[in-house]
């Protein structure tokens, strides 16, 4: 998400730019998915009080289309591991991946 500022910010040691990739990471680069959402999959997982952050590999496409077909579009990426385990959950969404360049 870009936020535009009605007036330029003041860079500091607490404000700074943040670089811009140039293109799409490849297929198995780590990345960082964070969020409050449920920490557990039952219907008495809790939801954290503080922020949660795991690491996750960048999927292909191929496998992604092969998990969830006919729902990606060419503006989305899969990201987390086929064998499951570990992922983002139920209210994380939107949730902020990012990866240090």
């Amino acid at each position: 998400m870009l936020i535009k500022l009605s007036k330029p910010a003041t860079l500091n040691q607490y404000v700074q730019t943040v670089a811009l990739p140039n293109g799409c990471a490849a297929d198995g680069t780590m990345c960082s998915v964070t969020g409050w959402g449920n920490t557990m999959s039952s219907s008495e997982s809790a939801d954290p009080n503080k922020l949660q952050c795991l690491e996750i590999p960048i999927l292909s496409d191929s496998d992604c289309n092969n998990s969830y077909p006919g729902m990606i579009t060419d503006t989305m990426f899969c990201a987390g591991y086929l064998e499951g385990g570990k992922d983002s959950c139920q209210k994380d969404h939107p949730g902020v991946y990012g990866k240090v360049i």
